[in-house]
């Protein structure tokens, strides 16, 4: 990214957003503002990414901007998801340091300085807004969305080995040096979680900042409910979740094939143990002395009587043998890709160095 062309810009807020026209000039002002009384040395830009909106948001914004020396924005053809969005605002923004913000302010922009400080201290590469901190807090959401939300992340944190307390969140600090260095690629809400993926993976220094997440009492632009599941929580984030729980699995796949391995496995040894008592049972019940005879008969009565539990036994045992190599197979699969990651980045970050050479 070349941003030689730009004046030195201290901070760069990136606001994606789509079909905000109702709240996204309010909410430009009131940073703007707040920026204006907090942060008053500080010469930052705000770039609103209108992701292919269809309420009129991009003429909005764009009039804004003709008057406002420090908006920018951006427009793309048509909804290409969050992640694009945040990545477009990525590549054509211009300061040494970079903080996302959600277009309804849901975390509001007193955020700012405790995302930036650790950034600017080189205490942090990124910074991450955390309203599931033990610090952090949520109000005014409804009940139903908090608890799906936070236990979301949990599962979700499981695959980060449980470092972060919240993944989801778009509220993140950049410095410039790690966004000009990390190759991103999903357009959708993973993003958040690829993010903390290759950062781990580069050793980069993640801080969670306790956050406070708040809907606001005013028309924060969402989309009408034309669907019943659109009235259910659950139902409604169907897509979000099934997304975050595959790449979860890319993450760390022993996360989601722990558990069905250790049932099938349990459910093989109580099979096992359970067809070793009833032929125990069975040849002591049995009349005259041990001999071939005998056991012969006491098995072939156990394994008639038992067809049932022999079945599900071997079945359980068949299927967890596929499952653990399937796992492995997962796992050379993880291995295999940071390792052409990592090579593939250095090969770019390289490139970019022979260029700026060149180009001096």
């Amino acid at each position: 990214m070349d941003h030689t062309d730009r004046r030195n810009i201290e901070l760069s807020l990136i606001i994606p957003a789509y079909n905000e026209s109702a709240i996204i000039l309010r909410n430009v002002e009131e940073i703007e503002q707040w920026m204006g009384q907090h942060q008053p040395d500080i010469d930052y830009e705000i770039v609103v990414i209108d992701d292919g909106s269809t309420d009129a948001m991009g003429q909005l914004i764009d009039e804004r901007a003709k008057t406002d020396p420090r908006l920018k924005t951006l427009h793309h053809n048509g909804n290409r998801g969050r992640g694009r969005a945040i990545r477009s605002g990525f590549e054509n923004s211009a300061g040494r340091y970079v903080i996302c913000l959600d277009a309804d302010l849901s975390y509001g922009p007193d955020h700012i300085p405790a995302l930036l400080e650790p950034l600017k201290t080189g205490a942090a590469d990124i910074t991450l807004a955390s309203a599931y901190h033990p610090a952090g807090s949520v109000s005014n959401v409804p009940f139903s969305r908090a608890l799906l939300s936070r236990w979301g992340n949990r599962v979700l944190s499981v695959g980060l080995r449980g470092k972060f307390h919240t993944v989801t969140c778009v509220v993140r600090g950049f410095t410039r040096d790690v966004l000009d260095h990390l190759e991103l690629i999903n357009d959708g809400k993973d993003l958040h979680l690829e993010i903390i993926q290759k950062a781990e993976l580069f050793g980069l220094r993640v801080v969670e900042i306790p956050a406070h997440l708040k809907w606001r009492d005013r028309d924060r632009g969402r989309k009408r409910k034309t669907r019943i599941v659109d009235y259910i929580p659950f139902l409604s984030m169907s897509g979000t979740i099934a997304s975050h729980l595959s790449y979860n699995y890319v993450l760390r796949p022993g996360s989601i094939l722990n558990i069905p391995v250790v049932g099938l496995l349990a459910a093989t040894l109580i099979g096992v143990l359970t067809i070793i008592y009833a032929f125990g049972e069975r040849l002591i019940n049995l009349p005259g002395g041990l001999g071939p005879t005998k056991l012969y008969q006491a098995l072939r009565e156990t394994l008639i009587n038992g067809e049932l539990t022999l079945l599900l036994t071997g079945g359980a045992l068949v299927v967890s043998m596929v499952f653990i190599a399937f796992y492995f197979a997962s796992q050379q699969n993880k291995k295999n890709y940071e390792e052409l990651y990592t090579l593939l980045n250095r090969i770019n970050i390289r490139l970019r160095e022979l260029q700026e050479k060149k180009n001096r």
